[in-house]
């Protein structure tokens, strides 16, 4: 019924479990609601979270003179001082914070407002500059704290447009404040969630016993920093770098790291910058060694450089890996093949693997005694996932495919995503959406032309593999190939790519799938358009029927699907 208060019904432990959410403003308003609210118990939910938002304060200073500028300049800095004692009283009114959040948005001039002055000094003399961030957590409420969340946002960062998207970090687009690790609340931090900070090693020899997650985005830190963090951290489980640039001293740098995680069992490594200092001239660190023995659950996006996992995690259950553009620019195409192959050997005892890469061709092992080489075998892979470009008119992409298939004996989940084409990630931010928009609607109207064109009658096909009188050929480097997985395991198959005719790459690899997929009880496919899938039923359907090696192993039947996004 209208009226009713169904919040205040809730138990007590739940409202302090959404109190614990609210900005410090809003918990603190919630007292105005009821009586019951008004519970010290209610009251002290063990979270402060602290938000602000700065207007760009350099731009419209630098456009005003004489006593307009030194309002301004007065009223920023009111503003600012506000939000610090309003801090103080929040942490003061929390009897027991275990719980800390910053958020701080801003466009321009940041480091500015990050800088207070002493108020107890207007008398024109000198005062001393404190650091915002660095008063808070010397707060006594806050060296208390187990959960630490500190965000200083600039629209940069929120918009994610300022780089090209296949690139790493830019050591200019990270590490706008400084913070000390000595300042954290070493004794009892259990996660630490840093943005846009440049990560000072702390003055004395700490210990972050109790540590188990930590996340780095957008920051800035010496390898020797981080490492003496993690090294501090005996029970640090989760370990997040994402677009954190990695500063590796002495100069000149050397070729290879060494990044040591002995307790972690997640570990990400996304779009990270290594280099031999903050100049972005300097050559970047082409080979990352990881140890990580206990690992679990590994992601890594970036420029394919020489990564190796010693020892290899005997338990890794998911591995996520984007590769971009060789990192080795000097390399020849051979040599970031075995840089590929050579790190997925050390990920083989992978349950479910995804990889994406430019090019399909490019990681084709094309040579038996390549493939004696380089070749690993995921003994326990279940799920695989493929994403690549492949080239129209090129025949290497099937002989990736191949690969993989037979470095999985046991597979029985199997996702490929194909695209003919780069999309245009170089592009000025203010272009993209326009861009995009146009794109969707091209892709639109293809598809809608493709269903147009199509004949409502049932796809006819011949007994020698035509779809709608159009030849569908067999794959040189896959068709005609056995492999363990698909005689014994393999039961589910989904394919995403673009149906430009009906003997393109993908509707290839149905034919395949359909003829030598010997226990496939799903086929789920994508074609760029909602209707390709219904099409494909009956084609599919013979394609399976005349197999004459379905038919000797007496192979059930198995359905077609859509490929859900």
């Amino acid at each position: 019924m209208a009226g009713d208060d169904r919040l205040s019904a809730l138990p007590d432990q739940l409202l302090r479990r959404v109190l614990h959410f609210a900005p410090a403003k809003e918990a603190a308003s919630t007292r105005a609601l009821s009586r019951r609210w008004r519970s010290p118990f209610l009251r002290s939910s063990g979270a402060v979270n602290l938000e602000t938002r700065l207007e760009d304060f350099d731009r419209t200073l630098s456009s005003t003179w004489g006593e307009q500028r030194k309002t301004l300049e007065a009223s920023f800095f009111s503003r600012r001082d506000a939000f610090v004692s309003a801090a103080k009283a929040a942490l003061d009114a929390d009897g027991h914070v275990t719980r800390l959040t910053l958020r701080v948005e801003f466009e321009f001039g940041i480091k500015r407002w990050l800088l207070h002055s002493d108020n107890d000094k207007r008398d024109g003399s000198r005062s001393q500059d404190h650091h915002v961030i660095a008063t808070l957590l010397s707060h006594p409420a806050a060296r208390r704290v187990e959960d630490l969340r500190l965000a200083v946002e600039g629209w940069v960062i929120r918009t994610d447009t300022y780089y090209d998207p296949e690139s790493e970090i830019a050591r200019k687009a990270v590490g706008d404040y400084t913070l000390s690790l000595g300042s954290l609340p070493w004794e009892t931090l259990r996660v630490l969630n840093l943005t846009s900070c440049d990560i000072l090693p702390p003055a004395a020899i700490v210990g972050f016993t109790r540590l188990s997650s930590m996340r780095l985005r957008h920051c800035a830190v010496r390898l020797g920093v981080l490492q003496s963090l993690v090294d501090a951290a005996p029970a640090l489980a989760t370990v997040h770098l994402e677009s954190v640039a990695v500063i590796v001293i002495p100069r000149p740098p050397p070729t290879e790291v060494v990044l040591r995680c002995p307790a972690a069992t997640v570990l990400v490594l996304d779009k990270c910058n290594w280099r031999g200092n903050d100049k972005d001239e300097t050559p970047v660190v082409v080979a990352v060694e990881i140890r990580a023995p206990k690992l679990r659950s590994f992601l890594y996006r970036g420029l394919l450089r020489r990564l190796s996992m010693s020892p290899r995690p005997p338990d890794l259950a998911r591995a996520d890996l984007h590769f971009f553009r060789p990192c080795d620019k000097k390399g020849n195409k051979c040599s970031h093949l075995m840089t590929l192959w050579k790190f997925l050997q050390d990920l083989s005892r992978a349950k479910e693997l995804k990889l994406r890469v430019n090019n399909l061709e490019d990681m084709a092992v094309l040579s038996e005694a390549g493939r004696v080489e380089l070749l690993p075998v995921f003994s326990n892979l279940d799920r695989l996932e493929l994403q690549g470009v492949h080239r129209p008119k090129g025949k290497s992409a099937a002989v990736a495919i191949a690969n993989l298939l037979r470095c999985s004996p046991v597979l029985r989940h199997l996702r490929i995503n194909l695209t003919t084409a780069h999309h245009a990630v170089t592009r000025e931010s203010e272009d993209i959406i326009g861009y995009l928009e146009t794109k969707f609607l091209c892709d639109r109207d293809k598809s809608i032309d493709l269903i147009n064109r199509t004949d409502p009658t049932p796809v006819s096909l011949e007994d020698d593999g035509d779809v709608n009188g159009a030849k569908v050929s067999d794959i040189p480097g896959l068709s005609r190939r056995s492999f363990e997985c698909l005689q014994s395991s393999l039961r589910r198959v989904g394919l995403q790519f673009r149906s430009e005719d009906s003997n393109c790459f993908g509707i290839k690899l149905i034919k395949f799938f359909a003829e030598n997929a010997m226990v496939l009880e799903e086929m789920h496919i994508d074609g760029g358009n909602g209707k390709l899938w219904e099409h494909m039923n009956n084609p599919v359907g013979i394609w399976a029927a005349s197999s004459s090696e379905r038919r000797k192993r007496g192979a059930s039947n198995f359905v077609v699907l859509p490929l859900e996004r």
